[in-house]
């Protein structure tokens, strides 16, 4: 396969550059990261060290610098040191240690690069994840007026001003993006260039994940997919044949440490709207930035007491057992969360109940397992737990990810 040359915009903590790393037999290069969090930037240089990190407004990027970046002819990694690397990203290090800064002293050959015997050797890939907030269902859904879609409509105005147009793109977003007149705006882009296009609806749960995430994703190639689908149809997920979850015990740290229970301030508020499960449940609700600091909506909680399913009607299920087909399209944030609420229990009596059941928060690093994070990727010791969680919040599921790129945007 040609080698990789990826653009990662939103770039977060690097959930595609991890995604794209476990992928087998397929070389490739991110010549530039777009991110505007300096936290998540530092979670990047440390896993990532030589990868170029743009800490940028991408409403001020232009095409000549992205084509500095796409189409500097090399077959290495563009490593400048990191005090090279400007917020504005109008440097970019050659091989030969030359900064190059104008579009006009990039030469046109490196959109696939080919090599003496006329074969490419060099792709390019533009991977991204938007601001969700103008499209969530718990948000105002502004989409188009939202000025956080502002930055990923100049990209993709900009995208028609580049001298050779990516090879491929996979866009990331909530669900209820597919409807969006964001998306419409990216899809005439598209239709104007050629592409081929195919949407998703997927949940993690349908990879053998214990864990729901539903998620919009966007692939777009020049050449045909494998299988064509009707442009415009939303694939609402896809047939892995998974017949069971594996239980959440499989993701888990072996006594994790105090800091991780819940005091009785959390449950004095939340108690009633926590979503529990334990080591022995094949499920858990999606985990957002919120995580720890409210209950509704942004992650499971696990119990360590024994099971209590004969006390809480609908607790978690003990054991590995068949995927839910009811849950595949639906965040079970929404539809599958066991809350409290049934329990007639008041006062001392409801908060000695709930202080039986020994609750704790998942640890960030069982949440970046969940997530598909290998257990070398790193985090500063300088970000704070809090900071840590609101990361993968906001981050990718590495597993979905790798699967829609090895299996449907990179198939030949």
């Amino acid at each position: 396969m040609p080698e990789l040359r990826v653009c990662e915009f939103y770039s977060g903590i690097g959930g595609y550059h991890t995604a794209l790393s476990l992928l087998p037999n397929t070389p490739f290069s991110v010549v530039g990261a777009f991110e505007i969090s300096s936290n998540a930037n530092q979670v990047y240089r440390l896993n990532f060290p030589d990868t170029p990190v743009f800490e940028t407004n991408l409403c001020g990027l232009t095409a000549s610098k992205l084509d500095a970046l796409t189409q500097t002819p090399h077959t290495d990694h563009v490593t400048p040191e990191a005090d090279h690397v400007t917020s504005e990203a109008d440097h970019v290090t050659s091989e030969a240690g030359h900064v190059t800064s104008e579009a006009d002293h990039v030469t046109s050959e490196a959109y696939h690069v080919t090599s003496e015997a006329g074969h490419v050797t060099s792709e390019i890939l533009f991977v991204m994840s938007p601001p969700c907030q103008p499209f969530t269902r718990q948000g105002a859904r502004k989409d188009n007026l939202d000025p956080r879609t502002e930055s990923v409509l100049h990209l993709f105005d900009i995208f028609s001003e580049l001298e050779s147009l990516p090879d491929y793109f996979l866009l990331e977003n909530v669900q209820g993006f597919e409807f969006s007149q964001t998306r419409d705006r990216i899809m005439a882009f598209f239709s104007q260039h050629g592409y081929h296009v195919q949407e998703y609806l997927l949940n993690s749960n349908q990879l053998g994940i214990p864990n729901s995430r539903l998620r919009y994703f966007l692939l777009a190639r020049k050449r045909p997919f494998p299988v064509d689908g009707k442009e415009g149809t939303i694939r609402r997920g896809v047939d892995m044949g998974m017949k069971v979850q594996p239980a959440l015990s499989e993701y888990l740290d072996v006594n994790p440490g105090p800091e991780y229970e819940l005091g009785d301030k959390f449950l004095g508020k939340w108690g009633r709207l926590l979503d529990i499960v334990t080591p022995s449940s094949t499920r858990s609700c999606c985990f957002t930035k919120a995580y720890t600091t409210k209950a509704e909506g942004a992650g499971s909680v696990i119990q360590q007491a024994p099971d209590m399913s004969d006390v809480i009607p609908n607790a978690a299920t003990p054991g590995p057992g068949p995927v839910n087909p009811d849950a595949v399209n639906h965040d079970s944030t929404e539809d599958n969360a066991r809350s409290l609420t049934g329990i007639e229990l008041a006062g001392e009596a409801f908060r000695n109940h709930m202080k039986s059941l020994d609750l704790r928060f998942f640890t960030p690093r069982e949440i970046a397992r969940i997530h598909g994070i290998p257990e070398d990727f790193l985090f500063p010791e300088t970000l704070s737990r809090k900071q840590c969680y609101r990361l993968l919040g906001n981050g990718l599921n590495v597993t979905v990810v790798k699967f829609l790129l090895q299996e449907v945007l990179l198939k030949q």
